[in-house]
C-alpha cells in the first residue's frame, strides 16, 4: 500500500475550502436576498425569512459535510499508485458528494420548516 498524493492533497484542499467557506458564510451571512453571495435556491429566495434561515442552515451543512473530502484522504493511503483511475474518480466524486449533501440537507430543512401544510 503506497501513498497516493493525488487523493490526499486534493481531498485535504477541498475539505479545507468547504470548511472555510462554511465558516465564512456562518460568520458573514448575506443579510438581503441577492444573486451573488450565500446559499441561493428557488426555495431560499422565496422571502426574507426563508433566506435568513437558509443561510444559517447552508453554512452549518457546508461545515458538517466538509468531512466527506477529508475522509477520502484515508483512501489515499489504501489505493496503490498504479490505480490512477480510482484516484481520479475519488477526487471527482468527493466534492460532488459534499455539494449534494450540503444542498439536499439544506433543502430538506427548508421544506420541513416552511412547507408545513
Amino acid at each position: 500500500m503506497t501513498f497516493n498524493i493525488i487523493i490526499v492533497l486534493s481531498s485535504i484542499i477541498t475539505g479545507a475550502m468547504a470548511l472555510i467557506g462554511g465558516l465564512i458564510f456562518k460568520k458573514n451571512p448575506p443579510k438581503e436576498i441577492n444573486w451573488w453571495y450565500g446559499y441561493r435556491s428557488r426555495r431560499s429566495m422565496k422571502n426574507q425569512e426563508q433566506w435568513s434561515f437558509a443561510q444559517k442552515a447552508g453554512a452549518e451543512n457546508m461545515m458538517k459535510y466538509s468531512s466527506i473530502p477529508f475522509l477520502t484522504t484515508i483512501t489515499g493511503f489504501l489505493i496503490d499508485e498504479q490505480h490512477i483511475g480510482w484516484s481520479i474518480g475519488i477526487v471527482i466524486i468527493s466534492p460532488l458528494l459534499w455539494a449534494f449533501f450540503t444542498i439536499y440537507k439544506t433543502e430538506v430543512k427548508l421544506i420541513s420548516e416552511f412547507d408545513k401544510k
